[in-house]
């Protein structure tokens, strides 16, 4: 059986990575479901954050040093 045109597209798109912004991001400047990753050092001090926005609610986990 062959690929469905979703497929094709799939295999010559290039796979999206996280980049580090810096600040705290606001609710509209986030997509629903998509995590963004942050260095808050310099605004609240908490270091690299990620954060995420569900049903219009801003969440956030904030990384460790491994």
């Amino acid at each position: 059986m062959g690929m469905t045109r979703q497929e094709r597209i799939a295999l010559h798109k290039k796979q999206e990575r996280l980049q580090v912004k810096s600040g705290v991001p606001r609710v509209a400047d986030l997509k629903e479901g998509v995590p963004v990753l942050r260095d808050t050092t310099k605004v609240g001090g908490e270091g690299v954050v990620e954060y995420v926005r569900h049903n219009g609610v801003l969440y956030k986990n904030v990384l460790e040093k491994g």
